[in-house]
């Protein structure tokens, strides 16, 4: 009976490891986004870093669905560079091995 209690034990753990590493992979992509959206919105670095941190705080504080896709799509909007939802989740897609490797080495 011990033997199943540790095994149980053990399963919950790596559970555990495994969503603690994908939360880091996830936040790692959005930074990625959100900087290169930065970028495109003609950020300095600076200032491009600053707007990571505060999309990365509102995703966190509000966490949802493509809630990171959405955020930039309306900074996008507001400054007037047409950007689709698709070409938005298409960079995100483009970037998650990246994100993947860049953590998980």
């Amino acid at each position: 009976m011990n033997s199943f209690n540790d095994r149980e034990r053990g399963f919950e753990a790596k559970y555990s490891f495994d969503l603690e590493q994908e939360f880091r992979v996830e936040t790692h992509l959005y930074k990625m986004l959100a900087n290169w959206a930065g970028q495109q919105m003609g950020m300095t670095p600076d200032e491009s870093q600053d707007y990571t941190n505060e999309i990365i705080g509102k995703v966190v504080a509000n966490p949802r669905e493509n809630g990171v896709v959405a955020l930039l799509l309306a900074d996008f909007g507001r400054k007037n560079i047409d950007i689709t939802v698709s070409a938005l989740n298409t960079k995100l897609e483009e970037l998650r091995p990246v994100a993947r490797a860049e953590v998980l080495t």
